[in-house]
């Protein structure tokens, strides 16, 4: 590796960097604000609501966005895991504080005269400090790829831990259930396999680069927040196999970035996730559980445009029971729940799809119209919930509306919709099979999924 001292000349400034490799217009944001869901403050994963404001950017063209947009951010990895994956490569804070201008990489090419190594720059990387590399720029909680393993098996000086990285770089089974077990992060790879005496340059162009991870935004603008936008964030925390701890990348970090905190991110458009151009179109919102959370944005905008007094179609959500999960955020401390009732026209639900263990069992779910409570199988719950609960008002919304339905979920939930959809229309619109589903593929465009 090629050194310079820490106040090298040709530094890029860290967000225009991002730009330039994301091809993005990334945006230095500050945490203004963090709630915490109050159901969850209890020790385990929660859900909080954080506020990132572009105020202090004082720039000439302003941040726009939709509902239904999404937010890129680009996440750090924690300093306690750089330090230690510092420490276990054995660069000590001298050599980390030094910013590396260039990485040199011995490179493997075939020539007439037979295979050749040479050094070559390797472009991925900004001048910065191998701190920063690590803490900013290089995934190290993303598992090590067979490719990685095969490449520093040759480092390992203890013959039992060579013959196993060579059992994990070859064995596509092996190496699968090995990764699916013990989810290993880089620093917990590298305990495992203490042998292993890499340098530097060798592991850091096998290590994948930083990618950014999506939220839907949970705000809109509006005269009261011009300037800034909402999400609302599950922190993920889990057990392995072997009983190690592991962090989702991207939550723990917004979950410890504190207020005035800088955070990379970029806003994505989501055309097909937005609301209708004419707004007295009715409209369906279909989440279970915390999916609810995209649809926030939604009913902000609506209450936005009861301000001006606009015409608005009915707005009727299927979603998880907000009264399990209440967060507030709002400057007006109202919770979720309230925000639901009270703002954009949303209909009242009748019916609450929930999932939370304090009222059934995980394979389970309870749909509650108020007179009865049918207990369905999770995976059908939706489904069954549309089908015998609210068959003809979700006819005559897509049918007559013309109506949009907006799906906040994964691609089973979206299918199981569309099924439900067709046979709604096969019945109420006495459709064979076959025009059913043509008639429900004309509203794909609306059919969206989050």
């Amino acid at each position: 590796m090629e050194l310079v001292s820490a106040d090298a000349s040709g530094r890029p400034h860290f967000t225009a960097y991002l730009s330039k490799y994301l091809q993005e217009n990334v945006l230095p944001l500050k945490v203004t604000l963090k709630g915490v869901h109050p159901g969850s403050r209890d020790a385990g994963p929660c859900t909080i609501v954080i506020r990132l404001s572009w105020q202090h950017l004082g720039l000439n063209s302003p941040v726009s966005f939709e509902p239904g947009d999404l937010l890129g951010v680009m996440p750090e990895n924690s300093h306690d895991m750089v330090s230690k994956l510092l420490k276990r490569l054995h660069l000590d804070s001298n050599f980390t504080s030094f910013v590396v201008q260039r990485l040199m990489i011995q490179k493997k090419t075939l020539t007439m005269a037979g295979p050749r190594e040479e050094w070559v720059p390797y472009e991925n990387l900004p001048p910065a400090t191998i701190y920063e590399w690590f803490k900013k720029f290089l995934d190290i909680t993303t598992p090590p790829t067979q490719l990685l393993l095969s490449e520093v098996s040759t480092y390992a000086t203890n013959q039992t831990e060579k013959e196993n990285l060579n059992l994990l770089s070859q064995d596509v089974g092996v190496y699968e259930q090995w990764k699916h077990s013990n989810r290993p992060t880089i620093l917990s790879f590298l305990e495992a396999f203490p042998s292993l005496s890499i340098p530097p340059e060798a592991i850091i162009s096998k290590i994948p680069l930083m990618k950014p991870r999506y939220y839907s935004v949970s705000s809109c603008l509006s005269m009261s927040l011009p300037t800034s936008v909402d999400l609302i964030v599950g922190v993920v925390k889990f057990t392995t196999e072997d009983g190690s701890s592991r962090n989702g990348l991207c939550s723990m970090y917004l979950n410890e970035a504190a207020v005035g905190t800088i955070v990379n991110a970029f806003f994505r458009r989501e055309p097909g996730f937005h609301l209708p151009n004419d707004q007295s179109d009715p409209i369906i919102l279909v989440a279970p559980d915390t999916a609810i959370y995209p649809f926030r944005s939604f009913w902000m905008h609506r209450k936005e445009l009861m301000k001006v007094k606009q015409r608005l179609g009915t707005a009727t959500l299927f979603g998880g029971n907000p009264t399990n999960r209440e967060a507030t955020i709002d400057t007006e401390g109202q919770t979720e729940r309230q925000l639901s009732l009270k703002i954009g026209g949303i209909e009242v639900p009748i019916e609450y799809l929930s999932k939370a263990d304090k009222y059934v069992t995980p394979d389970r779910v309870i749909v509650d119209d108020k007179t009865t409570k049918k207990i369905f199988h999770y995976k059908q719950g939706m489904k069954q919930m549309m089908i015998h609960v609210n068959a003809r008002r979700i006819y005559e919304t897509l049918y007559h509306g013309p109506g949009h339905i907006y799906v906040s979920g994964d691609f089973a939930l979206a299918n199981d919709v569309k099924s439900a959809v067709v046979s709604i229309f096969k019945r109420y619109g006495y459709m064979t099979e076959n025009w059913a589903v043509l008639a429900v593929e004309s509203l794909i465009v609306s059919l969206s999924m989050k």
